[in-house]
């Protein structure tokens, strides 16, 4: 087959799942009311060494004109699920195909926030699993989950592969920032890897960006705890207050939960951690399956909510699939979020 051709994949993946989701969840219907698109490169993503199928997006963050969307090649969950239902009256041509689908480099997808049209496909140097990105003014961060690790994206070098549609950028630098790097998001003077936990509550650890000769360094400043099995968070203002929320993923089956504060930033302290109890708590919100980070654009102040659950591990497979499926990322308003301040 030629696929030279081929391109990565736009538009809504799963349209009447979306509207029977938003159905179930009034809240995904509010977030929904202004604006959606579909996620790219859900059913196919034109890589270097040809097409993923099996691509999952992760994280999310607005860079000036662009949102950013990461994504890793999930292949050995989507082989694993097909192999599981084989015996079952699977579908033993999509298990073939599987079996010989290769293992693709992790990409960020960059959506022109604008017009909402997918432009460039940008492919990372490596298969991280890329939970979360954020991006500082410089540089563009994407976490690197159990290494420990964030990797730091000059934002110059990735806009000239972004004008030319398609190619691999380079990490400007590695840092170890020993904790679990599930997610990051930006507010105020510092950036902020949060960290995942099934049975434990985990924090989110505020990092001030030092440029050395244009070399990134961090520096820990802080810490804000988070619940068991945070997935994402965005830190906002709203007159003189500031507020957080908090995603929740309860897997393919519950619904996910966003806790929601205001937090007293002045009580964010080095060496200290902001216990959520201390925090004024305004009650959670209820959306579908499997949501992932949630970001703010600090210009326009445009939410946007992403979800994982429309990738072929978890949306294209017999006998277990994600009971609501969201294809889309979702552009709300702040107010949306927050509707009782």
């Amino acid at each position: 087959m030629d696929t030279s051709k081929l391109k990565t994949s736009t538009g809504f993946r799963y349209e009447n799942a979306f509207e029977n989701a938003i159905e179930k969840f009034p809240t995904l219907a509010r977030i929904s009311s202004a604006a959606t698109f579909g996620i790219p490169g859900l059913a196919l993503t034109k890589v270097d060494e040809g097409l993923c199928e099996c691509m999952t997006p992760q994280g999310i963050c607005v860079a000036g004109p662009y949102v950013l969307i990461t994504a890793y090649c999930n292949i050995a969950k989507y082989r694993d699920e097909l192999e599981k239902h084989a015996t079952k009256g699977g579908n033993p041509s999509k298990l073939e195909a599987a079996k010989n689908h290769p293992q693709h480099k992790s990409v960020i997808y960059v959506v022109d926030k604008e017009s909402l049209e997918h432009i460039a496909t940008v492919a990372l140097p490596d298969c991280t699993h890329g939970g979360g990105i954020s991006y500082d003014g410089t540089f563009v961060w994407v976490a690197k989950d159990n290494e420990r690790k964030m990797s730091a994206v000059l934002f110059s070098e990735l806009e000239r592969v972004i004008h030319y549609g398609f190619g691999t950028v380079r990490y400007l630098s590695t840092v170890n920032v020993k904790c679990q790097a599930s997610f990051t998001i930006t507010y105020g003077d510092r950036m902020w890897v949060g960290n995942t936990f099934s049975r434990t509550t985990g924090t989110m650890v505020g990092f001030r960006v030092k440029n050395v000769l244009g070399i990134p360094r961090l520096v820990r400043d802080g810490e804000i705890e988070m619940p068991v099995l945070a997935q994402g968070a965005m830190l906002a203002d709203i007159g003189d207050k500031t507020y957080l929320a908090i995603s929740v993923s309860g897997g393919r089956v519950n619904p996910s939960t966003v806790y929601r504060y205001e937090v007293d930033m002045s009580n964010v302290e080095k060496g200290k951690v902001l216990k959520l109890e201390d925090c004024r708590d305004l009650g959670t919100l209820q959306l579908p399956p499997m949501m992932e980070e949630i970001t703010i654009d600090p210009e326009t102040r445009a939410v946007y909510t992403q979800f994982e659950s429309a990738s072929s591990p978890y949306a294209d497979v017999e006998g277990n699939p994600c009971k609501s499926i969201v294809d889309r990322v979702c552009v709300s308003t702040l107010e949306d979020w927050f509707p009782e301040v």
